[in-house]
């Protein structure tokens, strides 16, 4: 959440950013209090939604936590892809560059990196097969 924070200062209110959270149907009142949910309700610009069963990340076609997507004010898709190096990683990064560079001045080398995070499909469980928390 600390790179979704600094991409969000370098770009200062250009944007409106959605973070969702999976959210089980089925999850037991207050399974969606985590610390991590309350970091990213305090990032300037940024709403936290949930994700009821995943549907939305379905529906953008996302796998991973951390996948991120950049559209335009017409809907036209600019940027998919993750804003880390690795994952859990912190610092300066293609992804992140990107998506400054295609708020502030249009244009990027890049509209796409790898996303590294925890599976979307295998609840539970990383891409890697090591466990991931929630």
């Amino acid at each position: 959440m600390a790179e979704l924070a600094q991409v969000m200062a370098r770009i200062q209110g250009k944007v409106r950013a959605y973070v969702l959270f999976y959210t089980p149907r089925s999850s037991a009142l207050g399974w969606e209090n985590t610390d991590l949910r309350r970091s990213a309700a305090q990032i300037l610009s940024v709403t936290v939604l949930s994700d009821v069963d995943g549907a939305e990340a379905r529906r953008f076609g996302a796998e991973t936590s951390g996948h991120t997507f950049l559209f335009d004010a017409d809907g036209r898709l600019l940027f998919n892809g993750g804003i880390t190096q690795s994952r859990g990683h912190s610092g300066g990064n293609a992804g992140e560059s990107a998506v400054v560079s295609l708020v502030n001045n249009h244009t990027s080398e890049r509209a796409e990196t790898f996303v590294f995070g925890c599976s979307l499909t295998n609840h539970g469980q990383t891409g890697a097969g090591l466990p991931c928390l929630k």
